[in-house]
């Protein structure tokens, strides 16, 4: 696996690899968001946990505050 990726599976069963675009810690959850490559613009959030499992933001608000963590991101960058 390349460090800089994850691979999930998807609803039809196959293996997509997501490039990292960011992780970062709040609420006392961990976070990752990715993209698949060449799609920059489309962005997915998951929680995960200490064994790797990832779980999709579905709430409004908690999808409203990762938004306002990557808006930050992108505007240091």
């Amino acid at each position: 696996m390349k460090e800089n990726s994850i691979f999930i599976t998807d609803e039809n069963g196959k293996e997509v690899e997501m490039k990292i675009y960011m992780t970062f810690d709040m609420n006392d959850k961990q976070y990752v968001v990715t993209y698949v490559e060449g799609n920059e613009d489309e962005l997915y959030s998951f929680t995960y946990d200490d064994d790797g499992n990832l779980f999709m933001v579905e709430s409004e608000e908690e999808m409203d505050a990762v938004q306002e963590i990557i808006n930050a991101y992108e505007e240091e960058e």
